[in-house]
């Protein structure tokens, strides 16, 4: 059974997916975050060197927009489509502002629903979840069929098992939301906020419910409402909603959250077996190295050795996802002699990497037997949400 439990902590909102019993995902998400929302910036400066813009939005830090990965939305006059300052764009976050680093902006206007989204691309993309050709021949077509001129879409996996009505619902309800946006800039002054994103983690359900989650419990008036809202709306009746009202023990202390958020600052993290694993996290990469530990088997050291690799390699995908780490990641796992055994642990990485709502990857191992792992990097890390 999947339970996703919603509750405060400091100031973010926390949310906890447990996969019968056991924590398998865990995000905070910051109640200032910009991610998604939609402006009319102006941009304050060109960085040549690095093919890039500065855009301001009016909330103090500007965005980074590149030059040459994005198509240019202007809203004011111009005699060419050569970017300089001064300019007004329309523009996305994509990314929240990280460290050091500026948040990140796109021309490619997106909006969502948890079946697919509806872009400013030009482009079809299918799931690549949807093996087969004749279904994505289909779903092809049938996008092709309504979407306008200029517009692109990505259909998620659940697409396969909706009704054409469902899809085309959706495809036409996004685009003329999108299209109204866009011609509504044209009128709006600098720094308008043209679209503001759900709640994130109201976005994070949307992932989830099409993975299999039953139930939700929060003790948030605010959020409880909010999902009651959004499940009348969207007709789902197979997610149990909880409001919990307990005053003498709260959804923190009843699941022992803090606990969990603690062990998950610790660079050890100790398995079943009694092998551990030690993740560094650095500016530069994720290191993560398998140790044996106090692991004791019966069986031969080469099968013995596999055991602990294959748990490994669940571990670190789970961790990935507890502790929303990302970028490059390399797993040091404990050398193996027989041929066929590395291939064994790609395929488990490979199987626990899809089941991750942020993209993931297995790229390769290298000649020193180091796994080689990529995570889009979306949002901070867990690390630096707790770090003051």
């Amino acid at each position: 059974m999947n339970k996703l439990v919603i509750t405060n902590y400091e100031d973010h909102i926390l949310e906890a997916l447990y996969s019968d019993g056991k924590l398998s995902d865990l995000m905070l998400f910051d109640r200032q975050s910009i991610l998604s929302n939609i402006y009319v910036g102006k941009v304050e400066n060109i960085v040549s060197n690095i093919d890039a813009a500065f855009v301001d939005i009016g909330t103090g830090l500007p965005c980074y927009y590149s030059i040459t990965d994005n198509k240019h939305i202007f809203l004011n006059a111009k005699k060419d489509s050569v970017l300089k300052a001064g300019d007004e764009i329309l523009i996305q976050v994509s990314k929240d502002a990280i460290k050091t680093k500026n948040p990140v902006a796109t021309s490619e206007i997106e909006l969502k629903t948890e079946n697919l989204l509806v872009n400013t691309s030009g482009r079809i993309g299918i799931s690549g979840k949807i093996r087969k050709k004749e279904t994505r021949d289909h779903l092809h077509q049938l996008a092709k069929r309504v979407l306008p001129d200029g517009f692109g879409c990505i259909l998620r996996t659940v697409c396969q098992e909706l009704p054409d009505k469902v899809i085309l619902s959706d495809l036409n309800e996004l685009s003329e939301k999108l299209e109204q946006i866009i011609q509504t800039a044209k009128t709006r002054t600098c720094y308008s906020c043209l679209y503001k994103n759900d709640a994130e983690y109201l976005d994070y359900f949307i992932l989830k419910h099409n993975a299999g989650l039953q139930e939700i419990v929060t003790d948030q008036k605010a959020v409880f409402d909010e999902f009651e809202t959004y499940l009348s709306e969207k007709q789902i009746t197979d997610v149990k909603l909880t409001m919990y009202n307990d005053k003498n023990c709260n959804l923190l202390t009843l699941y022992n959250l803090p606990r969990d958020l603690e062990n998950l600052k610790k660079e050890r993290v100790w398995m079943k077996s009694g092998a551990y694993l030690v993740i560094e996290q650095t500016e530069a990469m994720v290191v993560i190295d398998v140790n044996t530990g106090k692991s004791v088997d019966k069986h031969s050291f080469e099968e013995h050795l596999l055991r602990i690799n294959s748990e490994a390699a669940v571990e670190v995908c789970r961790q990935l996802r507890l502790r929303n780490l990302s970028g490059i990641i390399v797993v040091d796992f404990i050398n193996m002699k027989q041929s066929g055994s590395m291939d064994i642990i790609k395929d488990i990485l490979e199987q626990e990497l899809a089941k991750d709502s942020v993209p993931a990857a297995f790229v390769d191992v290298t000649k020193l037997s180091l796994v080689e792992l990529t995570r889009k990097k979306i949002r901070k890390s867990l690390k630096e949400q707790l770090t003051k």
